[in-house]
């Protein structure tokens, strides 16, 4: 750290004792190339008063090269707990009969078991659709797409669910948008 200070200070001492370029003519009686500037002082250079110099040229650069983006890794479908899959197997009777809370429980029990299931979120969803809570239901869809990024079949599923959401809502440019993806996908 001492070296690199030092070295700065030197640096800045040797700038002081420079003498700037001067423009100009040298004065009568001294050589055309260098006046003295003061006792200790180095030569001084001119620039020649009638030397004009060229506009710079244009450089053109290359456009930088457009880069794909990168095909997202394939990922294995998602597949339900021995536990979960008795737990929504339990869940999709009760909402048969219409025991939409007994659902509600068997759903969340299921999330505690498995949370990063994206299966377990969109039948969560469907089952918020059957409660008439569409924005939860819409929630639920695209929570489980953010979970299963590179499973086009889940997240075919999870477009189809945040579709039948924001169309049961009246939003059905949005809707349509939501299909389209979820057909996207289905046909990989």
């Amino acid at each position: 750290m001492s070296r690199l200070l030092f070295l700065v200070f030197l640096l800045a001492a040797s700038g002081c004792s420079i003498a700037p370029f001067q423009k100009g003519t040298p004065a009568p009686g001294s050589s055309p190339d260098h006046r003295t500037a003061g006792p200790g002082s180095g030569p001084v250079l001119t620039a020649p008063t009638d030397v004009q110099t060229p506009p710079p040229e244009q450089v053109i650069e290359a456009p930088a090269p457009v880069q794909l983006p990168k095909e997202r890794p394939r990922t294995p479908p998602a597949t339900l707990g021995p536990a979960s899959r008795a737990l929504v197997s339990q869940a999709q009777a009760q909402r048969q009969r219409g025991d939409l809370p007994g659902a509600t429980v068997s759903l969340e029990r299921a999330l505690r078991i498995e949370p990063g299931n994206p299966l377990l979120w969109i039948e969560m969803g469907r089952l918020r659709m059957d409660q008439q809570n569409f924005p939860q239901a819409e929630n639920m869809g695209r929570k489980a797409l953010s979970m299963s990024i590179g499973d086009d079949r889940t997240q075919a599923a999870a477009w189809q669910l945040v579709g039948d959401s924001l169309k049961a809502r009246g939003k059905n440019p949005q809707a349509e948008d939501a299909y389209d993806k979820a057909r996207g996908l289905s046909t990989r």
